[in-house]
């Protein structure tokens, strides 16, 4: 997406973010099947947070997104986003995303300007329920990475990752159950990087959320 064709993206974001939002679509589009969705989540649910920031570069969008350092544990090794588990001090799960992201990646929250949250999605396999938030930031340089969570980053532009044929289907081997292998429904990008599970949800819905502003054409 052309910067100069759609310059009021904060603007526009932040409206659309507090309409209905189309969860069941997302989840549609992209739910891994691991395992089946609860009705209800379990009373020992976990709550955590992450933040989707969006940026100009090259003239155009692109979504920052980060590969997490191998560490044996839920999501070691899998591409999401800054964030992790709410402590008992954060006021709230903005708090939460705001704090992690600049754990991980070094990025103040006097730097972001958050449009709103996605829906929240629930990852079986660590319990944990996920709020999604979606930020601005003007560049992303100078980082400074956590080096026991978070591996590379990904500068990933919207036009790359909302085109249909980054759409696709692949197995994967969920690093909680290393015996096992899935068919998922993903997102392909450069370098043939997959995206999938949670994150792939969050994206989805974004991209659902975007498409007719930004996309009016698919």
């Amino acid at each position: 997406m052309n910067l100069m064709s759609f310059p009021h993206l904060p603007e526009v974001l932040e409206q659309s973010l507090k309409a209905p939002l189309p969860s069941k679509e997302a989840l549609k589009m992209m739910f891994p099947n691991i395992k089946a969705m609860p009705d209800k989540l379990p009373p020992t649910v976990k709550e955590s947070a992450v933040m989707a920031l969006l940026f100009p570069e090259d003239g155009e969008w692109h979504l920052l997104a980060i590969r997490r350092t191998e560490d044996g544990h839920a999501h070691s090794g899998q591409i999401g986003f800054p964030g992790g588990r709410r402590e008992p001090e954060d006021p709230d799960l903005l708090t939460t995303a705001l704090r992690e992201t600049f754990e991980e990646v070094g990025i103040e929250s006097s730097r972001i300007r958050v449009a709103g949250q996605l829906s929240p999605v629930y990852v079986v396999v660590s319990n944990f329920n996920v709020s999604p938030f979606v930020g601005f930031i003007d560049d992303v340089d100078n980082l400074s990475l956590s080096a026991s969570e978070v591996q590379s980053v990904l500068r990933i532009p919207l036009r790359e990752l909302f085109a249909p044929e980054s759409k696709t289907q692949t197995e994967v081997v969920s690093p909680a159950f290393p015996d096992i292998k899935r068919i998922v429904n993903a997102y392909r990008i450069a370098g043939n990087t997959i995206i999938w599970g949670a994150t792939a949800i969050m994206i989805a819905e974004l991209e659902l959320v975007l498409r007719d502003l930004v996309y009016p054409n698919p």
